[in-house]
């Protein structure tokens, strides 16, 4: 008998307290990439051609830009010019490896364009 096991960043909470752990550049499989500073800013491209965040969000620009803020098991983010209320970071995985997601609901467990950071 063969068990087979799928995980999709096994969608464990991981608290984010500090800048210093999300700092650098993070992408998605779709090459989309967010890069998080650590004054609180970030810089955003792809989304433009890609649902990353969906529901309904309109105005992105081919070089997006926002603020966020880590706040435990998700941050606040707010893009620039963009009619997209509500939006909040989740982080899912295990706190040395974790995902990053744009969500609505940070309760639902599940991320449509997962970002991981980028080594180097």
């Amino acid at each position: 008998m063969a068990l087979l096991l799928t995980s999709c960043s096994g969608y464990y909470p991981v608290a984010v307290d500090s800048a210093e752990q999300m700092t650098g550049v993070w992408s998605d499989f779709s090459g989309a990439t967010v890069e998080f500073e650590d004054d609180g800013t970030f810089v955003a491209e792809g989304f433009d051609t890609k649902d990353i965040v969906g529901w309904g969000c309109s105005g992105f620009a081919g070089r997006q830009h926002g603020t966020w803020t880590p706040s435990g098991t998700y941050g606040e983010v707010t893009f620039d010019g963009v009619d997209c209320e509500d939006m909040q970071l989740a982080f899912y995985g295990s706190p040395s490896s974790f995902v990053a997601c744009f969500t609505r609901d940070v309760t639902s467990g599940g991320c449509t364009h997962e970002f991981s950071r980028e080594d180097g």
